[in-house]
């Protein structure tokens, strides 16, 4: 292994770096959390601090600290040791590195990734020092932003200059396409390149391992044509709708308050940390998306929204709730003072008004029904009509059948109607299938299964452990007629996950699942004794099967005096037990 591929591992506790990513509970001496590579309520993902492993029994993905970062950030192998290696103080000294058999080399994301770092540097570096970020540093301190926070949250200062940062990164030797590339500079319609940030205050946006990927900025000198807030163009290393701006800074408040707190802008989330509530994040320049969600339910199992009281606003909410409730997501609404329009106004004013707001926020569709039926208290009919017409599209859609009965009662209340009348209605709605999980109903749903299945379950749970059972397996695989693709691979000697249709792939997930509760999935050992001794018992089965099967054909030829036969028979049986 080379040598500073080693020294990163030594220096990287595989726990804490997957930790930045998932909530994880102890398991004797593993780790273990919903895998965040499939969809999931039943914990199959185990980590191994002994062996430094990780291992979904679920899904089959498994590796060490570098293969969860390839796949958690989308990078190679080079990247994400690059990325490791500045998270534990190392620097890589060549731009290729031997690991294994196979030369891992720099790529344009390295590119990217290091110029996005080099600008909000020299952004930062601008704001704090120079003479001509006066007016930002001013503007800063007259939104209440403090030293701190503006260090914190490495804020900086793009000049008012066309091609400021082009020219100092061509002196770092990068090269216009990854310049542009990487979402700091634009090139016009004459193909001229230039800035794309100029005259604007700068909020970088980070991964959830705290490295710089993009940029949301805020003209400082509103001009009456420049749009007020510019976001980087997604890159090879930054997808808007998977990224939560403020995440790599608020994971462990909101795993210890088991609440993700997610407002609408970046100055709101500086604001709330700076008053000590630090389980905020805002999206990032996209409107809120279902991998944003299901991202922040790693890390907690409620989310609360903060929404502005505009139009705008409203519609942002009811999508959000329309999306959580179709995914079993539990969110909450905050709902604001009336004289104050965002948390950043109501903390200047109290920070107590923000606490007090959050500790009062809604289960989701109850503030949303709540909402609609006091924009006309008297409600009539039509009222009722058009509440229950709004909101019965919702709750046919709800995944969990507890809260689709919860919310027809609270509606039934609400609209002082029948639930029966709700239902009845609700039966001819047509249902909101905009976020629809596609995973509701799964093909099998299995509790109990047999010898054969488990045998099946540990080999998708341990291809592996296939060659080394190989003549065992092959004959289940030869007399068993359940799971037909599954049966096939392991007669051919080779299980091959991705030629397996994903509704296949999710019941052979619910097989191993269930053959690996009896044994410790982290020890490799232990596995495999289960499967010799499942071998083994399936064997004996199939033997006293075989001999209760000739026995008793055995038998019908003694009663008809056919000797030929009883001497095929018995020869037959011989061969079978050998």
């Amino acid at each position: 292994m080379n040598d500073q591929v080693s020294e990163v591992k030594d220096r990287t506790d595989i726990v804490e770096v997957i930790s930045t990513y998932l909530t994880m509970k102890k398991a004797g001496s593993n780790y273990k959390a919903n895998c965040p590579f499939h969809s999931e309520k039943t914990p199959s993902f185990m980590v191994s601090p002994e062996r430094q492993t990780f291992k979904c029994f679920g899904c089959g993905e498994g590796g060490d600290v570098f293969t969860f970062i390839e796949k958690m950030e989308g990078l190679d192998f080079y990247n994400s040791l690059k990325l490791l290696a500045e998270k534990a103080g190392i620097q890589l000294k060549s731009q290729s590195i031997r690991y294994g058999n196979t030369e891992h080399t720099a790529d344009k994301k390295t590119k990217i990734f290091e110029i996005n770092e080099w600008a909000k540097k020299v952004y930062h570096k601008i704001l704090v020092d120079h003479p001509k970020a006066e007016k930002a540093r001013e503007y800063l301190e007259k939104r209440g932003l403090m030293p701190q926070s503006i260090e914190a949250f490495e804020i900086g200062y793009a000049p008012a200059s066309w091609d400021f940062l082009l020219r100092f990164l061509r002196s770092k030797k990068y090269i216009d396409t990854e310049i542009i590339e990487s979402g700091v500079a634009i090139r016009g319609e004459q193909g001229k390149i230039f800035d794309r940030f100029r005259g604007r205050i700068m909020f970088p946006i980070n991964n959830a391992m705290g490295n710089t990927i993009a940029f949301t900025s805020r003209i400082l000198e509103d001009d009456g044509k420049s749009a007020k807030y510019i976001n980087s163009a997604e890159s090879p290393i930054y997808t808007k709708g998977k990224t939560i701006y403020g995440l790599d800074k608020a994971k462990m408040a909101v795993k210890e308050a088991k609440v993700a707190v997610m407002v609408e802008g970046n100055m709101d989330v500086i604001a709330c940390h700076q008053a000590g509530f630090c389980n905020v994040v805002a999206v990032s320049g996209t409107a809120l998306t279902l991998d944003q969600l299901k991202i922040l339910t790693r890390y907690a199992p409620v989310v609360a929204f903060s929404f502005d009281s505009d139009n705008a606003g409203q519609t942002a909410m009811k999508r959000a709730i329309r999306m959580a409730m179709q995914n079993d997501i539990s969110i909450k609404i905050i709902s604001m003072p009336d004289s104050f329009k965002d948390p950043d106004e109501a903390i200047k004013a109290d920070p107590q008004n923000w606490a007090t707001a959050v500790k009062k926020a809604r289960p989701a569709l109850e503030y949303w029904v709540d909402s609609s039926a006091s924009e006309t208290p008297a409600l009539n009919i039509d009222d009722k009509k058009r509440i229950a017409k709004e909101i019965l599209p919702v709750i046919k859609t709800i995944y969990s059948d507890i809260e689709k009965e919860h919310y027809i009662k609270y509606l039934s209340e609400k609209l002082s109607v029948s639930e029966q009348s709700l239902i009845d209605a609700m039966a001819k709605t047509k249902a909101d299938k905009e976020f629809d999980r596609g995973e509701k109903d799964s093909p099998v749903k299995l509790e109990k299964i047999s010898a054969p299945e488990r045998i099946f379950g540990l080999l998708w749970a341990n291809p592996e452990l296939l060659q080394d059972n190989l003549d065992e397996c092959q004959k289940i695989g030869q007399t068993e007629k359940k799971y037909e693709d599954l049966r096939q691979q392991i007669s051919s000697g080779k299980i091959e996950r991705e030629k397996i249709k994903p509704e296949s792939q999710a019941v052979y997930d619910q097989l191993a699942i269930l053959a690996l509760e009896s044994v410790n999935s982290e020890d490799d050992e232990a596995v495999a004794k289960e499967l010799k001794y499942l071998l083994g018992r399936y064997k004996s089965d199939s033997l006293e099967d075989v001999k209760e099967e000739f026995a008793k054909k055995i038998k019908e030829a003694e009663k008809s005096g056919d000797k030929a036969k009883i001497k095929d028979l018995l020869s037959e049986f011989s061969r079978l037990i050998k």
